[in-house]
C-alpha cells in the first residue's frame, strides 16, 4: 500500500469516526446529560437544588414506587428463572417431538409487544374477560389481573426465552467428557448435574436473569395498562414529564436518573460477572441427544408445549379478538365481524402508516450507520474503538422512557427544535434499536479475512470503495438478518413513543394503548393484530431466505 493511500485511508476513516462521535454525542450523551442536569435545578426559581432529589427520598409514595418496581421484576425475574432453565435443559438435552418448532415457538414473546400480552389477559380475565365471565357463571372466583400479579404474569411469559436461549446456548457449549469424567469416578447423574453441568451454565444463567430484571424494570406499557394503583418507576417518571412540560422537567428527570442508575448499574454487573465467571468451553465432545422412555417423554414435551402454549394463547386471543363483534369493553365472541379492520384501514389508518413510516426511516438509517459503525469497531481496534462501543451500546442500558424524556427536554427548545416533529421520534429509534443492526454485522465482519479488503486496495482501489465493493456484498446476511431485527423490534416500540408523539404522528403501538385504556378493546385488537402479523411476516422471511431464526439473530 502506498503512502498516498494510507494517508486517504486515515483521513477517510478518521473523518467518519468523527461524525459518528459527534452524532452519538448530540443524540445520546447530551439528552442524558441535559435531563441530568435538569434534576438538580429548582422547578419554580431555576436556581440548583436538590429538591427533587429529596422528595424522591423523603416521600413514601416515590419509595413505594422504587419498591414495587424492584419487587415485581425480581419475582418475574426468579419465575422466568423457573421456567427458563427446565425448558432449555430438556430441549438441549432429550429428543422430543417437534423439538425445533418448540424452540422457534418459544422465542416468539421475546419480538411481540408486551402490552399486547396484556391486552390478551385483559380480554380473558379482566372485569368484562371472556373467562373471568365463564367462572363467575359456575361460581367460580379467579384471581385479578390487576395489579402485581397480572404484571408478574405478563413479565414470566414474555421474558423467559432470553433465560432459555442463554442457558440452551451454554449447556450445548458443554464438553461431553467433563461430565463422561464425573459420571465415571462413581457420581450419579444428579450429583453431575449439581457439580459439573450447573456450575457451567451458571454465568448464563446469571446473564440471563439480568436480562429480565432490566426488561422487567424498565417496561412502561404492562404496568400502565394493569398495574392499576400499583405505580412503578418507569410509569412515575412519565406521568411527573407530563404534568412538568410546561415548565423544568426535575422531578421526572430525578426518577428518570434512579431508573438510569438502576439500568446502568445492571449492566456493567453483567459484564462483570461474565468477564470473571464465564467459562471457555471448545465443545470437542459435543453433548449427545438422549432418548427417553415413552412416559418422561411425553411429561417433557407437555411441559415444554404447554409453556409454549400458554405464553403464544394471548397473541391468538387478540387475532380472534380482532374479528369478533364489539361494543366497547365487551366482547361478543362467536359473532364474526370485520368492522374493526374497516374501521382501522378505512376511518383511521394515519397509525398504521406512520408506523411503517417511521420504522422504515430509521431502519434505513440503521443499516448504513450499523455498517460503518461495526467497520470501525472490528477493523480498528483500540481505545478509540472502545468507546465508540460503548457510546453505540450505551442506549440498550437507558429505558424507553428516559430516553424520551431525554430526548423531548433537550430538544423542546434552543437551536434545534425536534419535539413535536416525526425527525424526533426517528432519532429515538435508531439510537435505541442501532445496535441490533451493529451486533449482527460486526460479528459476520469478524469472520471475513481482511486480507480480502487489502488485496483490493493494493490493485488501486480506493479503501472506502473497496469496503462498498468488496466486504459489504459478503456482509450482506447479517446487514439483512439485523434490519429485519431492527424493523421489527422498532415496529413494536411503546416506551419512548408515548413520550415523544406528538398527535398526528400516532404509531399503532400508540393506538392500541390508548384504546385499551378507553376499553375499546376491538379496534384495539384490530391495530395490534396488524402489528402482530406487521413483525411475523419479515421473521419467517428472514428464516426462510438465509436460514437464521429469532434465536440466532439475536445472540
Amino acid at each position: 500500500m502506498t503512502v498516498g493511500a494510507l494517508s486517504k485511508h486515515f483521513h477517510t476513516w478518521n473523518l467518519i469516526l468523527l461524525l459518528a462521535f459527534s452524532l452519538l454525542a448530540f443524540t445520546v450523551v447530551y439528552p442524558i446529560l441535559f435531563i441530568f442536569k435538569a434534576s438538580f435545578v429548582d422547578a419554580d426559581t431555576g436556581a440548583f437544588s436538590l429538591k427533587s432529589y429529596g422528595a424522591f427520598f423523603h416521600y413514601p409514595f416515590y419509595m413505594r414506587c422504587l419498591k414495587n418496581s424492584l419487587f415485581v421484576s425480581a419475582l418475574a425475574t426468579l419465575f422466568s428463572l423457573f421456567l427458563g432453565i427446565p425448558f432449555a435443559f430438556f430441549l438441549s438435552r432429550y429428543r422430543i417431538p417437534g423439538k425445533n418448532l418448540l424452540k422457534t415457538l418459544g422465542t416468539l414473546p421475546l419480538i411481540l409487544p408486551t402490552f399486547i400480552g396484556a391486552e390478551a389477559w385483559l380480554l380473558l380475565l379482566g372485569r368484562n374477560g371472556l373467562f373471568a365471565r365463564i367462572f363467575q357463571q359456575i361460581g367460580l372466583d379467579v384471581p385479578s389481573i390487576y395489579g402485581w400479579k397480572g404484571i408478574v404474569l405478563v413479565f414470566t411469559l414474555q421474558f423467559f426465552p432470553f433465560v432459555f436461549l442463554m442457558v440452551s446456548a451454554a449447556i450445548n457449549a458443554i464438553d461431553r467428557s467433563l461430565e463422561e469424567a464425573g459420571t465415571n469416578l462413581g457420581a450419579g447423574r444428579l450429583r453431575v448435574f449439581f457439580t459439573i453441568t450447573l456450575p457451567l451454565v451458571t454465568p448464563a444463567i446469571l446473564s440471563g436473569a439480568l436480562v429480565v430484571f432490566y426488561l422487567c424494570i424498565e417496561n412502561f406499557g404492562v404496568p400502565t395498562l394493569i398495574g392499576e394503583d400499583f405505580r412503578v418507576l418507569s410509569v412515575q417518571a412519565y406521568n411527573e414529564f407530563i404534568s412538568e412540560m410546561g415548565g423544568n422537567p426535575s422531578m421526572a428527570g430525578a426518577l428518570s436518573m434512579v431508573l438510569l442508575a438502576i439500568t446502568l448499574a445492571l449492566t456493567i454487573l453483567q459484564k462483570y460477572w461474565i468477564g470473571r465467571k464465564n467459562y471457555a468451553m471448545t465443545s470437542l465432545n459435543p453433548q449427545e441427544i438422549k432418548t427417553l422412555r415413552p412416559l418422561p417423554t411425553f411429561i417433557i414435551w407437555c411441559f415444554c408445549a404447554g409453556l409454549v402454549f400458554v405464553a403464544l394463547f394471548p397473541f391468538a386471543v387478540v387475532m380472534i379478538s380482532s374479528v369478533t363483534k364489539t361494543s366497547g369493553p365487551v366482547m361478543y365472541y362467536g359473532q364474526f365481524s370485520l368492522d374493526n379492520f374497516i374501521r382501522a384501514f378505512t376511518i383511521a389508518p394515519r397509525p398504521i402508516v406512520n408506523s411503517f413510516f417511521l420504522a422504515t426511516t430509521a431502519t434505513m438509517i440503521g443499516i448504513v450507520f450499523g455498517i460503518v459503525i461495526s467497520y470501525l469497531l472490528v477493523r480498528k481496534r483500540g481505545a478509540v474503538s472502545y468507546l465508540l462501543d460503548i457510546l453505540v451500546m450505551l442506549p440498550l442500558a437507558i429505558a424507553g422512557t428516559v430516553q424520551g424524556i431525554a430526548l423531548a427536554a433537550a430538544y423542546n427548545k434552543g437551536p434545534i427544535v425536534l419535539t413535536g416533529t416525526w425527525m424526533i421520534l426517528v432519532l429515538a429509534y435508531f439510537i435505541r434499536k442501532v445496535p441490533y443492526s451493529i451486533k449482527t454485522t460486526a460479528s459476520l465482519l469478524q469472520q471475513i479475512d481482511r486480507s480480502i479488503e487489502d488485496a483490493s486496495i493494493n490493485l488501486g482501489v480506493p479503501p472506502v470503495r473497496s469496503f462498498i465493493k468488496v466486504v459489504i456484498p459478503i456482509m450482506m446476511p447479517g446487514i439483512i438478518a439485523g434490519a429485519i431485527i431492527m424493523w421489527v423490534t422498532t415496529l413494536a416500540e411503546l416506551s419512548s413513543t408515548i413520550v415523544l408523539y406528538y398527535g398526528p404522528w400516532a404509531t399503532m403501538t400508540v393506538e392500541v394503548f390508548q384504546r385499551i385504556g378507553s376499553g375499546d378493546f376491538g379496534p384495539a385488537s384490530a391495530y395490534a393484530t396488524i402489528l402482530i402479523i406487521s413483525v411475523l411476516i419479515p421473521l419467517f422471511i428472514l428464516n426462510r431466505v438465509s436460514g437464521r431464526d429469532l434465536a440466532t439473530s439475536l445472540k
